[in-house]
């Protein structure tokens, strides 16, 4: 049986935001997709599920994406069974396991999985600010990302939740102090978006220190 431990959570929150689960009582899939862009993170994806896994692993280049495929009908039972996580239309409807949800470590790491596969993070003009930092998350499950809120706004963050179009939702967080605490907190496993957390909060460090009375 798989171990669930904090990089299994962060795991089944990358399957939450770009995995799937495929099943017609033969075969069992796991698929996870993702962008030559970002190969690098991708490739760290694929090696944790060689590594804990281990057999019928696939993972290559198709088209113009990058697709992680998981043979196993007993990791496929283990996700839906013990976790409760569904594929297709039902992943829309999936919050953070239990198992997962009562550990404040295992909960972290779901979200910083899930944050590193649907969320972003960049800098916009704001009154008074040059680069004020934004965080977000865009999907199209809104109960997740309500619990998501409550499980940040617990550890202290501010939060917003919106409608971002017909079908999706996003959750926010604004502003220096809040991308501190996130990358104190949850932080990143993906090396563009945790440099770019890393390279705001230096910024505005650096402003806040050049604005200090000497």
């Amino acid at each position: 049986m798989y171990k669930l431990d904090t990089e299994m959570a962060e795991f089944c929150g990358v399957i939450m935001g770009d995995g799937n689960l495929w099943s017609n009582g033969r075969k069992y899939e796991v698929t996870i997709t993702g962008s030559p862009k970002d190969r690098n993170y991708s490739d760290g994806i694929a090696q944790y599920a060689r590594r804990c896994i281990k057999p019928n692993v696939y993972y290559r280049q198709r088209g113009r994406g990058l697709r992680l495929t998981i043979y196993s009908k007993e990791f496929y039972h283990f996700l839906t069974k013990r976790l409760g996580i569904k594929g297709g239309r039902g992943k829309c409807e999936c919050t953070i396991p239990k198992d997962i949800a009562k550990s404040r470590a295992l909960k972290f790491a779901f979200i910083r999985g899930f944050f590193d596969t649907d969320g972003s993070i960049f800098t916009s003009m704001k009154k008074g600010v040059e680069r004020y930092p934004t965080m977000e998350i865009t999907n199209e499950n809104i109960s997740l990302l309500l619990q998501i809120r409550d499980i940040l706004e617990a550890e202290g963050f501010r939060t917003t939740v919106r409608k971002s179009n017909t079908n999706t939702f996003k959750i926010a967080i604004h502003g220096n102090a809040m991308v501190k605490r996130w990358s104190e907190l949850i932080a990143s496993s993906h090396p563009r978006k945790m440099a770019k957390m890393e390279s705001v909060i230096k910024g505005f460090s650096i402003k806040e220190n050049h604005h200090k009375p000497q």
